[in-house]
C-alpha cells in the first residue's frame, strides 16, 4: 500500500506571524508551496526548520544539510523551491520557514506544520447491491479548490471538480465498470458509489488541491465488496422478519420487497403509499405485515412454500442498494432421534406383547400333550379289560 501521499488532516489556512498552520497525519507526506514560479539562477533559496537550516538551492543543486532527523525525508523542488517532507513524524511538527533572496526581490514564507497520530488508510466493508459514501472530509470546497478522486492508484480519474473553470465531472473508467453509479456532492465532493459490484473492490484516492492556501489534501479508502447472501430460518407456522437495516424512510425513497418474480411489498414514501400483495397463487394472503417506518417486512404463518430469495431494492436520490436474503422453512415433523425412540418403544411393546402370548401358546400345547397321553394310556387300558374278558368267555 501506497504511504508517500500528500495528505492532510483537518486542513487550516491562518494569515499572521506563522503564514500557513498545517496538519497532517504522521507516516503520511506533506509539501510546502512557496508560490515561485520560477527560480533563477542567482536567488539564494533556503529552508528552515525551527531556526536551524535544512536545505538549500545553490545554482541548479539542491543541497542538504546533515541533520539525522530528515534523513533522506526531504526533496526540494528546484524550479519552484517546494518542500516535500515524505514519512512525516510527530516529531517533524514546528516551524518550517522559506527564504529566497535575489538582486531582484527578497520575500520569505512561515508554515506552522503539526503532526497528527496515523490512524491508517479507512476500510469500508459492503454488500453487492449496496451504496457506499467516501467522505472528502472537507465542510465545503472553496472556489479555486481543485478535487480529483482516483480508482486503484490510475492516472485517470473517476471524479473532478474544479469550480474556477467550471468542471464537475464523474468517469465511467476506462471499462465502463463506474457507468451510471457515481454521485458527486458539489459542496463537499464526497463521492457515492451505487449498486456497487464486487468489481469495484479497491483503493479510492481523493486529493484536495487548496488554490488559497496551496497546500493538498489525500485521503485513502479501501472498499471490499462481497457478494454474501443473508440467511434465515424459520419453523413452519413461525414468523420471520427481513430487516433492511434502515431507521428511518426518507421522503424520496421507493422500497420494494420481491420473491422471484412476485413483487411483495413496495412503499412510495412521497406518495404515502405502503403497500402488500398476495401473489398470483396468493401463497402471501393474509401473511405480510410491512413497517412503514423502516420498510422492513414482516411474514406470518409462514409455510414451507415461502422458502426462496427475497430481494430488496431501495432508489432514492441519494443511493440504489439491491439486497438478497434466502428464507428456509423447516417442518418440524419427527426428528431422527424421536422416530427412533418411538420405533425402539413400539418394538418393545411388541417384544412385551408377544412373550406372553407365546408363554400362553405353550402352556395350552403341553396341557393338550397330557391329556393326549391319558387318553393313550386309558385306551391301552380298555383293550387290555376287553381282551381278558373275551378269554374268559371262551374257556366257559
Amino acid at each position: 500500500m501506497k504511504r508517500a501521499f500528500i495528505l492532510f488532516l483537518f486542513p487550516l489556512f491562518t494569515i499572521g506571524v506563522f503564514g500557513e498552520s498545517v496538519s497532517v497525519k504522521e507516516g503520511d507526506s506533506v509539501t510546502l508551496h512557496t508560490d515561485v514560479t520560477d527560480i533563477k539562477t542567482d536567488d539564494e533559496i533556503e529552508w528552515r526548520f525551527n531556526s536551524t537550516r535544512i536545505a538549500r538551492v545553490t545554482g541548479n543543486n539542491a543541497i542538504y544539510d546533515e541533520d539525522v532527523k530528515f534523513k533522506d525525508r526531504l526533496q526540494l523542488n528546484i524550479q519552484t523551491g517546494d518542500l516535500k517532507i515524505s514519512n512525516f513524524r510527530i516529531t517533524d511538527s514546528g516551524l518550517y520557514k522559506f527564504e529566497i533572496n535575489s538582486p531582484r526581490v527578497s520575500s520569505e514564507k512561515t508554515f506552522s506544520v503539526s503532526g497528527v497520530s496515523y490512524t491508517g488508510v479507512k476500510s469500508l466493508s459492503v454488500l453487492v447491491g449496496d451504496s457506499v459514501s467516501l467522505h472528502s472530509g472537507v465542510p465545503e470546497l472553496q472556489r479555486d479548490d481543485v478535487l480529483l478522486w482516483r480508482f486503484e492508484h490510475q492516472n485517470t480519474p473517476v471524479a473532478e471538480i474544479n469550480r474556477k473553470v467550471g468542471i464537475f465531472n464523474t468517469y465511467d473508467g476506462p471499462d465502463e465498470r463506474f457507468r451510471d453509479r457515481l454521485q458527486l456532492d458539489y459542496w463537499t465532493g464526497s463521492l457515492t458509489i451505487r449498486d456497487i459490484g464486487t468489481s469495484h473492490s479497491g483503493v479510492y484516492e481523493v486529493d484536495i488541491r487548496s488554490g488559497s492556501s496551496g497546500y493538498t489534501t489525500h485521503k485513502s479508502f479501501n472498499v471490499t465488496v462481497s457478494d454474501a447472501v443473508k440467511s434465515v430460518s424459520v419453523t413452519k407456522g413461525g414468523t420471520v422478519t427481513l430487516l433492511i437495516n434502515v431507521t428511518e424512510i426518507q421522503k424520496d425513497d421507493l422500497i420494494q420487497w420481491i420473491f422471484g418474480d412476485i413483487k411483495l411489498a413496495e412503499i412510495l414514501k412521497a406518495d404515502q403509499r405502503f403497500s402488500t400483495y398476495d401473489g398470483a397463487d396468493e401463497r402471501f394472503r393474509d401473511r405480510l405485515k410491512l413497517d412503514n417506518q423502516t420498510g422492513s417486512l414482516n411474514i406470518t404463518d409462514t409455510r414451507t412454500t415461502h422458502s426462496g430469495l427475497y430481494e430488496l431494492k431501495i432508489r432514492s436520490s441519494r443511493w440504489f442498494i439491491n439486497r438478497r436474503i434466502t428464507v428456509t422453512v423447516t417442518d418440524p415433523g419427527l426428528s431422527p432421534a424421536a422416530i427412533a425412540g418411538i420405533v425402539g418403544g413400539v418394538v418393545g411393546v411388541i417384544i412385551l406383547v408377544a412373550v406372553p402370548v407365546a408363554v400362553h401358546v405353550n402352556a395350552v400345547v403341553i396341557n393338550h400333550r397330557r391329556k393326549i397321553a391319558e387318553l393313550e394310556s386309558r385306551r391301552k387300558s380298555v383293550r387290555l379289560l376287553l381282551s381278558d374278558f373275551f378269554s374268559a368267555v371262551r374257556y366257559i
